[in-house]
């Protein structure tokens, strides 16, 4: 039989890389080699599915702590031929021995635990069910997972706007029967389908606020992951020199760092310098590379929580370990990882200051998945990366203030280098290092959707966070025109046509007596006609700003709608949207709009409104 605990037998590392273009989602008519060494007489013997009969037993591998795996017993209670995918067989199989009595069943994360039947491969365990016996699961068929060794490498990507919809398995009446017998239960009291184990997503860095936030997200995106905080990766983590093997704990990396992310299972087979892991799909991309990829880590397991309930399942709890290589297939029967290659990623730095405690802090994320399917990963690992670091110096959540710029480089739609940098100032009465947080995950998003062809190379912030109020507050306004000529306080203020209103703003600075004014002048558009408004604001309120992230119109000088046309344009709107420390005099007339602002070093609260009317 083989063993995976006989290291010994493991072989040398070997990395063939191999460069492809490929168009995204399309298969080349000439398959195009694999990257890696395996060949044919290092693939693991396949014990097949028409060999597979109720009451085959085999021993399964996996770790439930530390590193090193331990043995289970296998029972293969039936076949459900092409119950996962056409081509793809479902395996009925229980599970049991003192490794399964410690554990409570089949635990999240042992996803792609090898099943041997004799010294032959059968499968891996992938599937299990909810609010049921938990020894009582399913297994991905060896004949499915060995395969991929095979696929090319390269850089195509298939969607996964349909993965969710093969991650379960409708069980036949005989199966029902045959695994609620199996459970010691009515077969109406069984459930009628097998759903793929959910994948253990480890997250360092986070407190409870920012683990109920990506849990939301999660909830969100409809990813089926269980979040529980581990370790942080180093970013100068070198390669492992000794490779995964068939049983080990796995990582799938989507970021190292102070925010470290990765979805935890086990691996199946190893060929050369590839290997097998899951047993099912993580995001079920295809081909990953580029800012689809992700690292291949070790991982030390912790525990196993058990789950005495049967409702939801126990699961594996381990830290994130040494990094091996990168994840080059997202299959419906398992990923696969090349050792000894390191993934592309993106530097996300930040230096954070809290002037209150004297604390300063520089932290680091390499994000590796930057994106997948639809949905742009790049933009909350930054932003969470930021929180973090906030959180970690402001010691505290509340109120406060907090400075934040940031740097953003990469490549236009045509090739070419382009870097964008951004201040504003920001203050929350209830939660400011969440609240800081969200311009740089927006103009991520909003440059990432832009054009597929940006990308990104780095991500740098520079924040002052800081529990005092540098705010001040919009205290009154006067105003005056050509028609009204004196300064005063109006709700109404007549104009014409070309006309200069000027105002002088008054703030009351947070904690002083002392009103401090501002003077702005606001030109009325020559061709305005009916009424108007005008309004004196921070701006944090800047509508052109909201309406980039919400998909509306871009409102120009004289009012006509107008998106930005080039890349070129939507860099200058970005650079040159409004701050919240910014005093801004906002005049609508019918379509035609004026501004103007005065740039302060305090955070701008409150509003007035003036109503404009255009007279002859």
């Amino acid at each position: 039989m083989y063993a995976p605990l006989h290291r010994s037998r493991r072989l040398a590392l070997a990395v063939t890389l191999l460069a492809l273009a490929l168009v995204a989602g399309i298969v080349p008519a000439t398959p195009a080699p694999a990257v890696g060494t395996c060949t044919e007489d290092q693939k693991p013997d396949v014990f097949r599915v028409e060999d597979m009969e109720p009451g085959t037993m085999g021993t399964g591998w996996t770790v439930v702590q530390g590193r090193e795996p331990v043995s289970f017993d296998v029972e293969i209670l039936g076949v459900l031929p092409d119950g996962i995918l056409p081509g793809v067989d479902f395996v009925l199989i229980k599970v049991s021995g003192p490794v399964i009595d410690q554990t409570g069943g089949i635990a999240f994360g042992m996803s792609g635990s090898p099943v041997y039947v004799g010294d032959k491969l059968a499968g891996a365990v992938a599937f299990g069910f909810f609010a049921a016996d938990q020894t009582i699961g399913g297994m991905m068929p060896a004949e499915s997972m060995v395969p991929i060794f095979d696929y090319p490498g390269g850089a195509a990507s298939l969607t996964a706007a349909k993965a969710f919809q093969v991650r379960r398995v409708e069980l036949t009446p005989r199966l029902q029967r045959t695994a609620a017998r199996e459970a010691g239960v009515a077969a109406e009291d069984f459930p009628t389908v097998a759903k793929q184990l959910l994948i253990p997503m480890a997250f360092s860095g986070l407190n409870d606020r920012g683990m109920r936030k990506v849990g939301r997200l999660i909830k969100r995106l409809g990813l089926p992951f269980v979040p529980y905080r581990a370790n942080a990766v180093s970013t100068d983590a070198t390669l492992a020199e000794e490779p995964l093997a068939p049983g080990d704990a796995v990582a799938a990396t989507l970021s190292v760092g102070d925010l470290t992310s990765a979805g935890v299972g086990t691996t199946t087979a190893v060929c050369g310098n590839l290997s097998l892991h899951f047993g099912h799909p993580f995001f079920f991309e295809g081909a990953t590379s580029g800012e689809r990829s992700m690292g291949m880590n070790g991982a030390e397991v912790l525990t196993v929580v058990p789950d005495p309930s049967n409702l939801f399942g126990p699961f594996k709890i381990a830290n994130i370990a040494e990094p091996h290589g990168v994840i080059d297939q997202d299959r419906i029967s398992g990923i696969r990882g090349v050792e000894g290659m390191v993934p592309t990623s993106v530097p996300i730095t930040t230096d954070v200051l809290n002037p209150d405690l004297g604390r300063f802090r520089r932290g680091q994320t390499d994000a590796i998945k930057q994106s997948f399917g639809e949905f742009s990963n790049l933009p909350w690992l930054a932003a969470f990366h930021l929180l973090l670091n906030q959180d970690a110096m402001f010691d505290r959540i509340g109120d406060g203030t907090a400075t934040v710029s940031f740097t953003i480089e990469g490549t236009d739609p045509s090739g070419a280098p382009f870097t964008l940098v951004r201040d504003n100032m920001w203050f929350s009465p209830w939660d400011i290092s969440w609240e800081a947080i969200f311009e740089l995950e927006f103009y991520l998003a909003i440059l990432d959707d832009f054009d597929p062809a940006v990308t990104f190379s780095g991500v740098s912030a520079d924040s002052t966070i800081t529990q005092e109020h540098i705010t001040s507050e919009i205290e009154r306004v006067l105003s005056a025109s050509s028609v009204a000529r004196r300064l005063r306080e109006r709700e109404f203020l007549p104009v014409r046509r070309g006309d200069t209103i000027r105002l002088r703003v008054f703030l009351r600075p947070e904690g002083s007596d002392t009103l401090e004014a501002v003077d702005l002048t606001v030109n009325v558009p020559r061709r305005a006609r009916g009424d108007g408004v005008l309004r004196i604001r921070g701006g944090g309120e800047d509508l052109c700003f909201f309406c980039i992230l919400f998909d509306e119109e871009f409102v120009g000088e004289e009012g006509e709608e107008e998106e930005p046309q080039t890349f070129e344009e939507l860099l200058a709107e970005l650079g040159s949207a409004q701050r919240n420390n910014d005093l801004v005099a906002d005049l609508r007339i019918g379509s035609r709009r004026r501004t103007a602002l005065s740039t302060g070093d305090r955070v701008i609260l409150g509003r007035e409104t003036i109503e404009i009317f255009v007279v002859r």
